[in-house]
């Protein structure tokens, strides 16, 4: 029998990013199935074994580049702006696909959040419409297409939100969703919300520096005078190795009669709002003993109508760098105007010991914290 009928063939965008270069690793480690990987033009000058090594952790990769195959394209072009030879081979190899690949910008206008969460979603649905073996497409989504909704939040898709959304990020990944769920009933697909992606639980690895980094950034330069939201507002932050453990779980688990599973740390495994800031003060003094000799002031938590002026008043200073970082913070911030909790039965049923075996934020954020200073939020390496 040929290779192509027993082993499994899983087509992964977004391989260097956070968390799909971890499943990648997840997939040459923990199973024997052939992986294709989509990359943009630029990382055409790496070698494999560069990508394997830098951006998956693989301390041996040449063991594995047998089992890899690199394709150079992007999710907003038409047949993934691949050669005609190079997307049928697709079509007749791919038995299952993961799409990781996304903009994580909350800060984009909306039509350009569009082109990357939406209509690249668009074109891996319009792949998978083609793979006469697909088994499975998992979609990794966003716990906050819930946008402004508060209270519990179940794993369901609904087809409107008329609470609206805090920013781009959300509202794009909302109809990115509409666009998986309505291929349900022909196509045998799975979403994975994660709540916020913060960094690797073992090591504080952080691989994309994202809204909740510059907004500890902001605090770590003394900008942040303000953050909206009330004390008690559960942050929710979640591990990048624990992320890809379970989704690669799930995935392996197959397709099944639920649709959507939330990836979350959960009340009991969270900081509050308050103690995310006392936490990040703390964390950000044992890294940096010249910082604490400044003695930041720690932001106040305002409600919605007072940081509004407070970023109205700060726009008037006219300074490029304080912009710029208040700009982050305001994107991401919105969002703790909005308490809510995530329900996990969908994830509970498939992983009994989900909630058991979640790390809690006290284990491993302090390891991030330190990453962001040592790396100057990834502007130096870490031993620079």
């Amino acid at each position: 029998m040929s290779k192509k009928s027993t082993t499994p063939t899983v087509f992964i965008t977004g391989p260097v990013g956070m968390i799909g270069s971890q499943l990648v690793r997840l997939f040459l480690k923990e199973s024997d199935w052939n992986i294709y990987i989509l990359l943009h033009e630029t990382a055409s000058e790496m070698t494999l074994t560069d990508i394997l090594r830098s951006y998956c952790g693989i301390d041996e990769p040449e063991k594995y580049t047998d089992r890899v195959q690199r394709f150079h394209g992007s999710i907003t072009k038409k047949h993934l702006g691949m050669s005609k030879d190079k997307y049928q081979h697709l079509i007749a190899e791919v038995t299952h696909i993961l799409h990781c690949a996304a903009s994580t910008q909350f800060d984009l206008p909306l039509s350009e959040a569009r082109k990357i969460n939406c209509d690249g979603t668009a074109e891996i649905i319009a792949l998978a419409e083609k793979c006469s073996n697909l088994v499975h497409l998992g979609f990794l989504s966003t716990v906050y297409v819930s946008g402004k909704r508060t209270g519990e939040i179940i794993e369901t898709v609904k087809s409107e939100n008329s609470a609206g959304f805090a920013n781009t990020y959300e509202q794009s990944k909302f109809e990115a969703e509409q666009l998986v769920a309505s291929r349900v009933d022909t196509l045998p697909v799975s979403i994975y919300r994660l709540s916020t992606v913060i960094g690797h639980s073992e090591t504080g690895v952080v691989s994309h520096f994202t809204a909740p980094h510059q907004t500890l950034r902001v605090m770590y330069l003394g900008l942040a005078s303000m953050i909206p939201g009330t004390p008690e507002y559960t942050v929710d932050l979640i591990a990048s190795d624990y992320s890809a453990t379970t989704i690669f779980k799930l995935f392996m688990a197959g397709a099944s009669d639920e649709l959507v599973f939330h990836i979350v740390s959960g009340k009991n495994k969270s900081y509050s709002l308050q103690e995310v800031i006392d936490k990040s003060y703390a964390a950000l003094a044992e890294a940096d003993p010249e910082w604490k000799a400044k003695q930041h002031p720690k932001p106040t938590i305002a409600p919605p109508e007072s940081f509004s002026l407070f970023m109205e008043t700060a726009r008037e200073a006219n300074n490029p760098l304080l912009h710029n970082v208040l700009t982050a913070l305001e994107s991401f911030a919105h969002q703790l105007n909005y308490p809510k909790s995530f329900s996990t039965r969908n994830t509970e049923n498939v992983l009994p010991t989900y909630n058991e075996e979640v790390p809690h934020i006290q284990e491993y954020y302090q390891k991030v914290v330190l990453y962001c200073v040592k790396t100057g939020w990834g502007k130096k390496s870490q031993h620079g």
